[in-house]
């Protein structure tokens, strides 16, 4: 029985055309590569930090952070998706982006605090306990950002850039949903 069902998602994952193809990646023309086949743009994880901030302090991405996070998006969500997108823009490699996850979640809890919004930092998983098998394998980043519960300013967090989060006023008008 349990050879059945090994064989049967053997199967299922073999035949799916939802992959690259063995090899694909070495016929890309190599005078144009990816953004994040070349080297990063940063490599110094106080800039990186610095470009976040700047990013979410503009008035129309901090609305719309804030809004995401009072529909109820977890903070770890939004940290995942600028995170992924960071990476296929070339900012940063895959080990910049575990060490800026939990400054970023930081920054954005930080922000969120500061215009008295109720915040979630990550959904709880409780389908923990089920030992489904057909339930697929979290991802190397979901693994590393599931270990932050609470994130917090740690030593190695950019003074500067703290000193410039304390100063950050909340957007004077909110999008769809208003103001608390």
């Amino acid at each position: 029985m349990v050879d059945q069902a090994l064989d049967d998602v053997f199967f299922k994952v073999g035949t799916s055309f939802n992959r690259a193809i063995p090899g694909q990646s070495l016929t890309r023309d190599p005078e144009s590569p990816a953004p994040f086949e070349k080297p990063p743009q940063f490599t110094n994880r106080t800039d990186v930090l610095e470009n976040y901030f700047e990013m979410l302090t503009e008035e129309e991405t901090y609305t719309s952070v804030l809004d995401s996070l009072e529909e109820g998006i977890p903070v770890m969500d939004i940290v995942k998706v600028l995170l992924f997108q960071g990476f296929q823009d070339g900012l940063f490699n895959p080990d910049m982006m575990i060490l800026i996850a939990e400054p970023l979640a930081y920054m954005i809890a930080a922000l969120a605090e500061r215009a008295d919004v109720d915040f979630i930092i990550a959904e709880d998983d409780e389908d923990e306990d089920d030992e489904d098998s057909d339930a697929p394998q979290p991802s190397v980043m979901d693994q590393k950002l599931s270990t932050i519960q609470k994130p917090q300013m740690d030593d190695e967090f950019p003074v500067e850039l703290a000193n410039k989060l304390d100063k950050v006023e909340p957007p004077k008008q909110r999008s769809l949903l208003g103001e608390k």
